[in-house]
């Protein structure tokens, strides 16, 4: 009877699985006897709960992989997957397996294993995009009571493990600034110097606790309002394109969602005409006239 191996990965981490999977290929465990469960696994009946692993066998596998090719498992291990997708894990570790077997094609985008990882890397990148373009922050007014309460809060719901992508990312474009950016799966937390990641202990973040938090000052709003209208160019819309870019699910946290629909319409009747803002081809200079056709 074959023996089955259990590993809980509750704590989801790429470090933890790699430890997995050295340990599984140098005691030639194939994939089809290791169950791989995520905090969120329902139990398998038939699946042994011995998570201790068999010592290396006589003949270890061993594998070496490019920087680039563990960077790439590395990507496609933040992928979510949706309920009737493989866990990401099991993934992994098939393509390891075939690769350590010599099946150098496993990585590439015309295999079927290896087009299932292109396809998640470009999914988590595409996510890491979007919190880099569509997260908003909020000043929040300045605390006298509480000296190391953030000074800006937002809220992300990402479809992927993005959170530490996002933090080196906005640790650069802070500077010293205190911040915090809320989501479902946890919180980063930044003093201005040093950020951790802070997960819920009992429930999932909502956007309630965030909008509890969340205190944008009028002026800041209103200057941030001013700027994204004059420099929306009615000229070069293109709604598909626009929604394509800036999927909808992103417009109720974005402070200019409230002028993203009025602009649009006034592009439709007749600001396409003009390469500008309406308030600045009313001002004094020469009017250049578009084609009709790019």
């Amino acid at each position: 009877m074959m023996t089955m191996y259990t590993l809980h990965m509750t704590q989801a981490d790429f470090a933890c699985w790699r430890n997995h999977a050295r340990r599984l290929l140098a005691a030639r465990v194939s994939p089809g006897e290791v169950l791989w469960q995520s905090e969120a696994s329902a139990g398998d009946l038939f699946a042994s709960n011995d998570t201790d692993l068999p010592p290396p066998g006589e003949d270890p596998l061993a594998l070496k992989l490019s920087r680039q090719d563990l960077r790439r498992l590395e990507c496609a291990s933040h992928y979510w997957p949706s309920h009737h997708q493989e866990c990401r894990w099991a993934l992994l570790y098939r393509v390891v397996w075939r690769l350590a077997q010599g099946e150098g094609e496993a990585l590439l985008a015309g295999d079927r294993d290896g087009a299932v990882i292109e396809q998640r890397v470009k999914a988590v990148n595409h996510e890491v995009h979007h919190i880099h373009a569509f997260l908003r922050f909020h000043p929040q007014p300045a605390n006298t009571e509480q000296q190391h309460a953030p000074e800006f809060i937002a809220w992300f719901e990402p479809r992927h493990d993005v959170l530490e992508a996002a933090a080196r990312h906005f640790i650069d474009r802070m500077g010293q600034h205190r911040w915090l950016i809320m989501t479902p799966e946890g919180t980063i937390v930044c003093d201005g110097r040093q950020w951790h990641i802070e997960c819920p202990e009992s429930g999932a973040f909502t956007v309630q606790d965030y909008q509890a938090l969340a205190e944008m000052t009028e002026d800041a709003e209103d200057l941030w309002l001013a700027y994204y209208a004059s420099t929306f160019n009615p000229a070069r819309l293109n709604e598909k394109t626009m929604v394509r870019c800036m999927p909808s699910r992103f417009w109720r946290h974005m402070p200019e969602r409230v002028l993203i629909t009025g602009l649009i319409s006034h592009a439709r009747h007749g600001a396409q005409q003009l390469g500008q803002d309406s308030r600045l081809a009313t001002r004094r200079g020469r009017t250049i006239a578009l084609p009709d056709r790019f």
